[in-house]
Formats: structure tokens, C-alpha cells, sequence
């Protein structure tokens, strides 16, 4: 027999679902605003302007870019964190949302909890590259040539606990390199000294530095993505290399507040995975160094936490430690 207990669920339930539904037709009711937690003009403000964009263009809504910047991207983070989750308010996530976790900072938000990832986006691949005048080729050859110096071979990098950073230093543990880190406020300062031989190598982000080895100003040794890079097709990948596990990127993705409703949750997957298939942007993500991925909400979600162990390992074994 059937209780009327059980009607009463049934019925509430399916009413649940069918709000939820209204809803997920309802949106976007109003501007859809996507937070980029960088200063406006760099290449992950450049990023978030074109998905805004193309998704302005999809949707007939207007999509726009706030950029809210500081505090090691905390700032805009927390913005979005803390926003309705009714799918008005979006995050361009960075690898920040594992590293600032693997680094210890208080951060006013569970990166983990707080957030719904919606798609991975795009990732730019680290690179190791070095001065013409150091007498290498390639990554075994520069894994002999460090070890032999009589002195601890400096290597340079854009931070102190930035991703290229934390993968430089796996890298190094990997290979047994005897090797400290010179910090740079930016990759810029890093690459002037790099280019004037002042430091013989730089490890980080395929762009810029990928530009120089094209130009035959540097040395490229080893790319840790998957496949090589339209702007140094000369350097070998790491699985290449026979170090697959050592593939590493800074990685670009949507976020939300927690709590979203699924369906909006599915229709932002849906709009994210056509847009980074769209030709027009996988050639203006080419040209800022960008590989275009996409990914379903779950897949980016084990991607956060696979990376924030794999670094919180990282910091912890190297005793990395940054301010904040």
C-alpha cells in the first residue's frame, strides 16, 4: 500500500526538480559577469575576454570581464565564492586554486567546497630552456653538465611559489639536480638576465620564453605538456623525454559559487566545451601560448585535487615558503 508520507515526498521532490528546471531555463535573466582575479591586460585577462565573448555571442546575453586582482588572486576568488549561485557570477579559475591550498595561505574560502567547476579551459605548458652558451642540447646533457660544476648551478624563475616554480622544484628532485632558484618579480626580469647569460637557465611558461627559443636566443630542452608547442615545435615533451608523469601547466578553467543548480551547471559545460573547439579561439589561444582542453564538471574537479596533493607534496619536501 502506499503510504501518504511517500506521496508527499514524491511530490515534493519532483517539485525540487522542476524548480530546478525553471530555473536553468530562466538563466541568464540578467548580465552574466565572468571575475578574472588578475589586473587588466595580461594574457589571463586577455583569456577571459575572449570566452566572455564568444559566450555573449551564444547566449544573446551580455557577458563581461571584471577584473579584480591582488592578494595571489584570493581577492576575486573570494568575490565568487562568496556571490549567489545562481550562475550570474563566474570565476576564470587559475592553478592558483590548488597552489595558493598547497602553499598554506589563509584563504577566506575552501577552494575545494566553496567553488562549483564548471569546465577546464586551456593550460600553457612550463618549459626548460637555457643560454646559448651553456654547452647543451639536451635535458640528459644539461642533467650531466649542472652535476659537474663545481659550484650550485642558479636557475630562474617568475615567483617564489608560482607553478613553473613548484614544478621547477620537482624537476630538480627528480633529477637530482644540484641547483637553487633565483625569483624574479616577473618573467620579464627573469628572461634579461637569462638573455645576458647572468643566469643560464629559466624555467616557466612556454610564452614568452618560448618566442626566444624560436628566435634561436635560447636553448629549449624540455616542454612538460603532451604534445609540443606551435611556438617552439623544437623542443621535445617530457613524455618525449620518457618522463610522462612530469607534465605540468598552468591551467585555466570556469568556476562558480558553490550550489549551483545542475542544469545551469550542464548548460555553462555545454557553452565552455563549444567554445574551446570554436577555430577562432583555439588560433587566438595558440597565439598567446594557450593549449585549449575542456573537460566535464567532474573531470576538473579531480584535476583540482590531483594538482593541490601534487603540490602541497611538493612545498612540503622542498620547504617552499611564500608571505601571506
Amino acid at each position: 500500500m502506499i503510504k501518504r508520507r511517500d506521496v508527499l515526498t514524491g511530490v515534493v521532490g519532483s517539485t525540487i526538480v522542476g524548480a530546478s528546471a525553471v530555473r536553468a531555463q530562466a538563466w541568464p535573466s540578467q548580465q552574466v559577469k565572468i571575475v578574472v582575479p588578475y589586473i587588466p591586460g595580461g594574457a589571463t585577462d586577455t583569456a577571459g575576454r575572449i570566452v566572455a565573448e564568444k559566450m555573449t555571442a551564444l547566449l544573446g546575453q551580455q557577458v563581461i570581464v571584471e577584473n579584480r586582482g591582488g592578494g595571489n588572486t584570493i581577492i576575486g576568488m573570494e568575490l565568487v565564492a562568496k556571490s549567489k549561485p545562481d550562475g550570474h557570477t563566474l570565476l576564470l579559475g587559475t592553478t592558483t586554486l590548488a597552489t595558493n591550498a598547497a602553499l598554506g595561505l589563509k584563504q577566506p574560502y575552501d577552494p575545494l567546497k566553496d567553488f562549483q567547476p564548471i569546465s577546464t579551459v586551456a593550460d600553457i605548458p612550463d618549459i626548460v630552456a637555457v643560454h646559448p652558451s651553456v654547452p647543451v642540447k639536451t635535458l640528459p646533457e644539461l642533467v650531466e653538465w649542472v652535476n659537474k660544476q663545481p659550484q650550485i648551478v642558479r636557475y630562474g624563475t617568475s615567483g617564489v611559489g608560482n607553478q613553473p616554480h613548484l614544478w621547477a622544484e620537482l624537476l630538480r628532485s627528480r633529477l637530482k639536480l644540484k641547483m637553487e632558484n633565483v625569483a624574479y618579480k616577473g618573467v620579464a626580469d627573469t628572461l634579461r638576465d637569462v638573455l645576458a647569460g647572468h643566469v643560464p637557465i629559466i624555467i616557466d611558461v612556454v610564452l614568452p620564453t618560448g618566442n626566444h627559443v624560436a628566435a634561436g636566443r635560447l636553448t629549449g630542452l624540455a616542454l612538460a605538456a603532451a604534445e609540443r608547442s606551435s611556438i617552439c615545435p623544437t623542443v621535445p615533451t617530457v613524455g618525449e623525454l620518457g618522463m610522462k608523469d612530469m607534465e605540468s601547466a598552468v591551467f585555466y578553467g570556469l568556476v562558480a559559487p558553490a550550489g549551483v543548480p545542475r542544469p545551469i551547471v550542464d548548460r555553462l559545460n555545454a557553452l565552455v566545451r563549444q567554445i574551446v573547439k570554436d577555430p577562432e579561439v583555439i588560433k587566438r589561444y595558440n597565439d598567446l601560448g594557450f593549449v585549449m582542453t575542456g573537460s566535464t564538471p567532474e573531470e576538473y574537479a579531480a584535476k583540482l585535487q590531483f594538482e593541490t596533493e601534487r603540490w602541497t607534496k611538493v612545498v612540503k619536501d622542498n620547504g617552499i615558503k611564500v608571505e601571506g
